[in-house]
């Protein structure tokens, strides 16, 4: 298991880290450079990838409750609601640098500034943020979610029974609310910060999953929550909180240290509180692991602790590192 997970861990990573510098790279001066992509781009295409495959995971657990999902319901709901408050955050963006450099080209029409105008307005990013600004379809993602409520209390009287039908409902906006909302609030910190940023932010939220780890096989001795999850232990959960201060501390340049050292506390607590979350879903169903990933156990295992910890992540940023 310790050798599946090294392997299969120090994998996943080298992508991930390859995925942020591929990001970083292409979004060098973006909007301005021709063919430049908005920050987070590539992040959203891992996320494309892995949230189907998660929610393949989330249907097969609640298969086991007598719970059936709409896999296309699912599917297409969480990618919205993870791609449209990134989406509207960049149109934001265009439109304010649009507006900056109208101002600056006003100023001196036969500068380089002038250029850029020019350029920024013909791009295709610029047409999609003019429509998003003339739409103002702020309220996407509530609207996603009620209709996804409504389609699938629908697909569930299709077949003419009412048993279930609660527990179907709640169970979709579960799984569009796991998968779909929490990872939305990482893309909008490469927007804000920069994907490596994002980086920084599973890092120390993993290096609590390791500490716990690490510290609860060495000298774990009490049970954390043992009718839950009877592998964890007190002294495991300390030894992670620890992990996860340190780890901020070295890489949250935008804090001061004693608010880098209180943010991997809090970061490290909620993703500790996600993997035990994950583990009563598991629980309920009957299973040990998820899916088959080897060393990690499935998809839902390797995203439980950074998923609920994102929307802390995000508000963090913006309430510290902006203040």
């Amino acid at each position: 298991m310790l050798r599946h997970r090294l392997i299969f861990g120090l994998l996943f990573g080298a992508l991930f880290v390859a995925a942020i510098a591929l990001d970083s790279w292409s979004s060098q001066d973006w909007p301005i450079r021709p063919y430049a992509t908005p920050p987070g781009t590539f992040i959203a295409l891992v996320c494309i990838l892995l949230i189907p495959l998660a929610l393949r995971e989330m249907q097969q657990l609640l298969q086991r409750e007598n719970i059936t999902l709409s896999m296309r319901i699912i599917v297409v709901a969480s990618l919205l609601c993870m791609i449209w408050p990134w989406v509207e955050q960049a149109s934001d963006s265009i439109v304010n640098k649009r507006d900056e450099l109208a101002r600056s080209a006003l100023a001196s029409p036969s500068s380089e500034v002038a250029v850029e105008f020019r350029t920024l307005e013909s791009s295709p990013w610029f047409k999609m943020a003019r429509w998003t600004r003339s739409q103002k379809p702020h309220y996407l993602v509530p609207t996603i979610l009620s209709l996804s409520l409504l389609a699938a209390v629908i697909m569930h009287s299709r077949r003419q029974k009412v048993d279930g039908a609660m527990a179907n409902a709640g169970a979709t906006l579960l799984a569009i609310t796991y998968l779909g909302v929490l990872p939305g609030f990482f893309l909008p910190i490469c927007l804000t910060h920069s994907a490596w940023m994002l980086l920084v932010i599973v890092a120390v939220v993993k290096s609590a999953d390791i500490g716990a780890y690490a510290i609860g096989r060495l000298i774990g001795k009490h049970k954390l929550i043992p009718w839950l999850s009877p592998g964890k232990t007190i002294e495991g959960f300390i030894g992670g909180l620890t992990f996860s201060a340190l780890v901020a501390l070295a890489l949250l340049r935008a804090f001061s240290p004693l608010q880098a050292i209180i943010a991997g506390i809090i970061l490290g607590a909620i993703g500790q509180v996600g993997d035990l979350l994950e583990s009563l879903l598991k629980r309920d169903a009957g299973v040990k692991d998820s899916g088959r990933v080897p060393g990690f156990g499935g998809i839902l295992d390797l995203l439980d602790s950074p998923l609920l910890a994102a929307p802390a992540a995000y508000w963090l940023l913006k309430l510290i590192a902006h203040s």
